[in-house]
């Protein structure tokens, strides 16, 4: 089946419910082994890997009760299993289909992701949910859609719809997700990270230009271990430990806590480590279209804070992070000499930023301050070494283990502010979010005016006073303006609002 109309039905009676399609390449080429280097004589074929997460994707579905669907592509591309609620009763049948599929021919990979934004797509024409692409090859049959760009050569002779607008249509609010197998530099090698960053770059164009939320990224993978990892990631998500969602407090507690984060922002001298904080807003797309692809080394690898409620840890820890996940189960079942000595033996696959961030965590949790400390250091200067764009949100974790090493529940709170406002950011119209992001910045700017302040009404800086007031003015000016503008009144952005608004009039 190369075309299917756009769906409807499931997703637009499933209200909130998070909607997910996995596009996955069944070209010949799948059947090719890939490497492990920490289990050099246990390679498996791309497509086992790939069959496996989806089984774990799957299971994941129907502990949350989200829509999944599955659109698998070679020649054509066909709707394996439609957008539907997975109900733990039929896994079995749908695992039983997905043990069947065969990898052969070619690859329709444009089409498929049209496909994809088919079964996404809503009454109003815009596309709204999740797709994921895994796929190791080259365009080279897709006969209805293609990426319309000079650089990117069309697959078969004729006219084609142009991918870009198809999958992103007014109303839309899409994250896509592009996983490459391989290395792209050359044709029948890898993926065409090429094209890949061509589309991407053309996709976020789109967004800025309707002022629709989206999200885009492309990583490449060259393990088992980490195409498993990145498509069950892609599907699954860890939040903060011990932590409440700003929506879910209360407006004494929101109180509260905007409050202390401001005495951290009024004391920077007692929260050093603000210093080394902020937004980490990605550049702004090349010119050109094109979009470089982010390597392993340049993604955020340290696994957010996990928690494991009732004792139990989190599901498929060992699966999602591989020999981290074994850490990690260490960690959390408190066997901290264990998880040290499983640590050891995973540094020489482990970015240098995550072990020695692990590590910290792990010798703070036995108690040893000092080693946790050097520790600690060790891992904020690799995060120095990573590029700006890609610092954000590795840098918060490093700050929230600090602020926890030396008790500071002010940059505690202001940190975790910081990050669960983003996460939720990234789906949200590109324009707020860029104002909302501003509004952050400009927030941890008045540590240095509220130090003149200071200063003016000791005398040394009379003009100080009067340049913070003006400062905390125009960030009240803006605030206003990101409430007038927030017109989906959504519990988590108008939770943002007022917990800056607070820590504004803490401020004054």
């Amino acid at each position: 089946m190369t075309e299917a109309q756009p769906h409807a039905g499931s997703g637009e009676a499933a209200g909130p419910k998070e909607r997910h399609v996995l596009v996955l390449d069944l070209s010949k080429s799948m059947l090719a082994p890939l490497p492990d280097p920490s289990n050099p004589g246990a390679e498996q074929q791309k497509i086992e890997v790939a069959r496996t997460a989806v089984y774990r994707i799957l299971e994941n579905a129907a502990s949350a009760g989200s829509l999944f669907g599955l659109i698998t592509f070679t020649e054509s591309a066909r709707v394996a299993v439609p957008l539907a609620d997975i109900a733990r009763e039929n896994l079995p049948q749908i695992e039983g289909l997905i043990s069947m599929l065969q990898p052969s021919g070619r690859s329709a990979i444009w089409d498929a992701i049209g496909l994809g934004a088919d079964l996404l797509r809503s009454m109003n024409g815009g596309v709204r949910g999740t797709i994921v692409v895994v796929t190791d090859g080259w365009d080279n049959a897709s006969t209805r859609l293609a990426v319309l760009h000079p650089g990117v050569p069309l697959p078969t002779p004729g006219p084609k719809i142009n991918l870009v607008e198809y999958v992103l249509p007014p109303n839309s609010e899409l994250t896509l997700r592009v996983i490459g197998i391989g290395n792209g530099a050359e044709r029948d090698k890898g993926v065409d990270s090429g094209s890949m960053g061509i589309f991407m770059g053309e996709l976020s164009r789109r967004a800025r230009d309707l002022m629709v939320p989206a999200s885009f990224t492309y990583q490449e993978v060259v393990t088992g271990a980490q195409l498993f990892n990145q498509m069950v990631n892609a599907f699954l998500d860890v939040g903060f430990e011990g932590a409440r969602p700003l929506e879910q407090l209360h407006p004494e507690e929101l109180a509260r806590h905007a409050a202390s984060a401001a005495r951290a922002l009024k004391e920077p001298d007692l929260h050093a480590t603000l210093g080394r904080l902020g937004t980490g807003r990605p550049a702004a797309a090349p010119d050109d279209g094109t979009a470089a692809p982010a390597s392993l080394d340049q993604v955020p690898l340290e696994v957010d804070v996990v928690s494991a409620p009732g004792g139990t840890p989190p599901p498929y820890l060992r699966d999602r992070y591989g020999p981290l996940g074994v850490v990690i189960e260490a960690y959390l079942a408190q066997e901290y000499d264990r998880a040290l000595d499983r640590l050891a033996r995973a540094q020489s696959i482990l970015p240098p930023v995550t072990r020695y961030y692990w590590e910290a965590r792990i010798q703070f949790a036995k108690g040893q301050i000092v080693e946790a400390a050097r520790a600690l250091l060790q891992s904020w200067a690799e995060a120095e070494r990573l590029p700006a764009g890609s610092r954000g949100r590795i840098v918060r974790r490093l700050a929230l283990l600090q602020a926890r090493i030396q008790n500071d529940k002010e940059t505690e709170t202001l940190v975790h502010f910081f990050d669960e406002t983003e996460a939720h950011l990234a789906r949200s119209d590109p324009k707020f979010r860029d104002q909302l992001l501003g509004l952050f910045e400009r927030l941890m700017d008045l540590r240095t005016t509220y130090q003149l302040a200071r200063l003016g009404s000791a005398g040394t800086d009379p003009e100080g006073a009067v340049r913070h007031e003006e400062a905390v003015a125009a960030i009240f000016s803006q605030l206003q303006d990101a409430r007038l503008e927030n017109t989906s009144r959504e519990p988590q952005i108008e939770g943002a609002l007022d917990f800056i608004e607070i820590c504004l009039a803490e401020m004054r």
